[in-house]
């Protein structure tokens, strides 16, 4: 696959060619990103200054061997690690990867919290504990408990909780699906980005998408199961004027509208991601 005189700018470029081939949307970025991890060079500028060095053999046979792990495995697994709001979280195989459209969720529920002094949010369906630890570390004074029920899921969120969480994170494990007990006390807010794919379009997502957890993707038959659960259970224990957001797809926005008015939540209204789709719904109970 390679000379022993190759340059760290030939593998780059051999790598970046593998994964064209293999189909993949972004092989520039991938390869670059592999060769941070083989080679510390993480830039086209790092590159044009370093790119006619001749490549170690052992760093060579690294970038080679994580090029071809690409090819199957999603990027953010192999790295380990993945960019959320300011945070490198810990992801691996067994747990959803946090993805920047999430951010219209933290994004809402930041701003409807506004002027509430020490507010408790409840993070369900936490996974990385994305959601839970932004929040926290964009409200100073509130205090999160994020909830999952994965094994493999767990030992990164705990994780990233020690990493990122200020002593003001914690987790519990606990069924979403099943009404909670009184033990959780009262809560501000709950967010929750759940598991939202109708069961039946699953088998047809990237073949990326489908190496996560289908505990993470499936919703049940119609993507609304979890939040039929959140918001007729979960809800009580939340004051009156608790906030509630979601995260939602497109086309399942409506029929979670319809859930949160048939439970008695107001005042909802969107929040777009980056992209300006209506990714978060959220409202008052």
């Amino acid at each position: 696959m390679w000379a022993e005189n190759t340059t760290i700018k030939q593998a780059y470029i051999k790598g970046r060619d593998i994964l064209t081939k293999a189909g993949l949307e972004s092989p520039a970025f991938d390869a670059m990103s592999l060769l941070n991890a083989a080679f510390g060079i993480d830039n086209r500028a790092d590159l044009a200054v370093h790119g006619d060095n001749l490549a170690e053999r052992g760093r060579l046979e690294l970038y080679f061997e994580l090029i071809n792990r690409r090819t199957s495995e999603p990027l953010q697994y192999i790295l380990g690690r993945w960019e959320f709001d300011g945070m490198s979280l810990n992801v691996g195989d067994g747990v959803l990867v946090p993805r920047e459209d999430t951010m219209a969720l933290v994004e809402a529920a930041e701003f409807a919290l506004r002027g509430r002094p020490n507010p408790r949010i409840l993070d369900l369906c936490a996974g990385t504990g994305a959601v839970g630890l932004s929040l926290s570390r964009r409200i100073s004074d509130a205090e999160v408990i994020c909830v999952e029920l994965s094994d493999m899921a767990l030992p990164y969120l705990q994780s990233n909780i020690a990493e990122f969480g200020g002593g003001r994170v914690s987790f519990v494990i606990a069924d979403v699906l099943k009404p909670p007990g009184a033990e959780f006390g009262k809560f501000d807010c709950i967010v929750s980005n759940p598991p939202y794919i109708p069961t039946g379009d699953i088998d047809s997502l990237q073949w990326e998408v489908l190496r996560e957890p289908r505990m993470a993707l499936d919703g049940g038959a119609d993507g609304l199961k979890f939040y039929r659960v959140i918001c007729s259970e979960w809800t009580r224990l939340m004051p009156v004027d608790g906030i509630i957001a979601f995260e939602t797809g497109y086309d399942i926005r409506e029929g979670v509208e319809n859930i949160m008015r048939q439970n008695s939540i107001g005042h909802i209204s969107l929040w777009k991601d980056i992209s300006g789709i209506d990714r978060c719904i959220f409202g008052t109970t």
